[in-house]
């Protein structure tokens, strides 16, 4: 299985060899010209941007390291059974909570009556 960063490399970098392709067709076709800066020359920047992050999220390293972890199954299996722990953790406390208060009011219901 891959890791999430291994796969985010592969879309990223397909992706910015398909806007480099477009543009390069762009340009044979006359659509884009290298004398005049156009809106099109986007494209190149975004998909030279692309290729140039795709190579930073493969290591685990750059401004997409935190969405795309560099983990392995073992890791990835023990931060979510941390987070898991954490979330039933959380929703035990909640529910003491609400028998505390659920016996508080039916105690001051029955001394009011």
């Amino acid at each position: 299985m891959m890791t999430p960063a291994s796969s985010a490399q592969k879309i990223l970098l397909g992706t910015g060899l398909g806007l480099l392709m477009a543009s390069g067709l762009a340009l044979i076709s006359g659509l884009i010209s290298i004398n005049n800066p156009s809106p099109g020359f986007i494209v190149i920047i975004l998909g030279v941007i692309l290729i140039a992050i795709s190579f930073n999220t493969k290591s685990g390293t750059g401004i997409l390291s935190s969405w795309f972890p560099e983990e392995d199954n073992e890791n990835l299996r023990i931060r979510v059974e941390e987070d898991l722990a954490f979330t039933s953790k959380e929703e035990m406390i909640g529910s003491a909570w609400a028998r505390l208060e659920h016996t508080m009011l039916s105690k001051e219901l029955e001394g009011e009556e």
